[in-house]
């Protein structure tokens, strides 16, 4: 064997190492986006379902307020879209009464930015929040 042989198997096998390493780095950061988008979405969702609870709080229970209010911060919030949410408001009585505590719940279901087909290709967040009601419902 020559040494003009030995030099094109080395090269050979670094291609083959390189291609291995390249894929595991590109499934980490891949994976790494998706663990980000899932943290900014989480935290978005959360801010809008307090939000969404203060604006029924003050309103008296009206569902519309807290729907417009988390429609803003969803529609602000980074990658996050009002669109893609549902909201629930529920109040122990109907109507809503001084007093009585309005939760809202939104749950949030979104593609990945990065999404890798066989794993990870949509993800689905909630958040729940509570405020007592600051006025009757009219």
């Amino acid at each position: 064997m020559c040494y003009a042989d030995q030099g094109r198997r080395a090269r050979g096998q670094a291609v083959v190492e390189f291609v291995i390493v390249l894929g595991v780095f590109l499934a980490l950061i891949l994976g790494l986006v998706c663990v980000g988008q899932i943290l900014l979405a989480n935290y978005t969702v959360s801010q809008a379902a307090r939000a969404a609870a203060h604006q029924a709080a003050i309103e008296g229970g009206a569902p519309r307020a807290a729907y417009d209010a988390a429609a803003q911060v969803l529609d602000a919030g980074v990658g996050t879209a009002a669109s893609d949410a549902s909201v629930a408001v529920a109040c122990d009585s109907d109507p809503c009464r001084r007093y009585d505590p309005i939760t809202v719940t939104i749950a949030y279901t979104s593609t990945f930015w990065a999404p890798l087909p066989p794993l990870f290709t949509e993800f689905s967040v909630s958040a729940e929040a509570t405020r007592a009601a600051e006025r009757d419902q009219q």
